[in-house]
């Protein structure tokens, strides 16, 4: 996937991204927000923000840097209504315009899958947070289940280079987080790692809570 082709694929579909993503995923972010156990006074960084599905779940108190690429989406993330102190900011997660450890936590929602390199992504997402900062995750995942794979096979070529829906929605449907997570020697500890398999290929997702262990 080129990132200009990503970039204006979520432009044109910013206002309806919400209604087609609720009906193939589920949507729901206030679990993985509550994950990160945030404190008045601290700063998150919101990897990438898009249409600002978890921004109702931050507290108040709490201030947010939602950073994307695409404008639009963010101009639906400015309708929602919300408690926390919100900042947003034009800015490539593979290249995050921030200092080393600028931020006490790390969110990001259904993300690492549209991107062609997902470790690039997450090795920045650590840099700018903080030692033993909390980073949280929610994604679609490669199955676990060889049954499923198969029909993620069929659906992966379109979903990243089309989009699924068509012009909707690119992303890798084949997204290996074991891969990511596990085998990538990336300073992170695995506090949660929650699966939730389906012979539906739509309902696989994965939900995760990451410490940052670098030193």
């Amino acid at each position: 996937m080129q990132i200009n082709q990503v970039v204006e694929t979520y432009d044109q579909a910013a206002v309806d991204y919400e209604a087609t993503l609720s009906r193939y995923w589920d949507i729901g972010r206030d679990s993985l927000i509550a994950s990160l156990q945030l404190k008045p006074g601290q700063t998150v960084l919101d990897a990438a923000v898009g249409t600002g599905l978890s921004l109702p779940a931050y507290p108040e108190g709490v201030s947010v840097v939602g950073v994307d690429l695409s404008h639009k989406m963010m101009d639906e993330a400015r309708k929602k209504r919300v408690s926390a102190d919100i900042t947003f900011k034009i800015s490539d997660i593979c290249n995050l315009d921030f200092p080393d450890n600028s931020f006490d936590a790390a969110a990001s929602g259904y993300t690492l899958c549209v991107l062609n390199d997902p470790v690039r992504a997450l090795e920045e997402i650590i840099r700018v947070t903080k030692p033993g900062a909390l980073i949280a995750i929610l994604d679609y995942p490669k199955s676990q289940d060889p049954e499923t794979q198969k029909w993620q096979e069929l659906i992966a070529d379109a979903a990243s280079q089309l989009g699924f829906p068509t012009g909707k929605i690119k992303w890798n449907a084949l997204m290996d987080y074991d891969k990511l997570i596990y085998n990538s020697n990336l300073p992170i500890e695995v506090l949660v790692d929650d699966r939730t398999e389906s012979p539906n290929p739509f309902l696989c997702s994965c939900q995760l809570l990451l410490k940052n262990s670098k030193g």
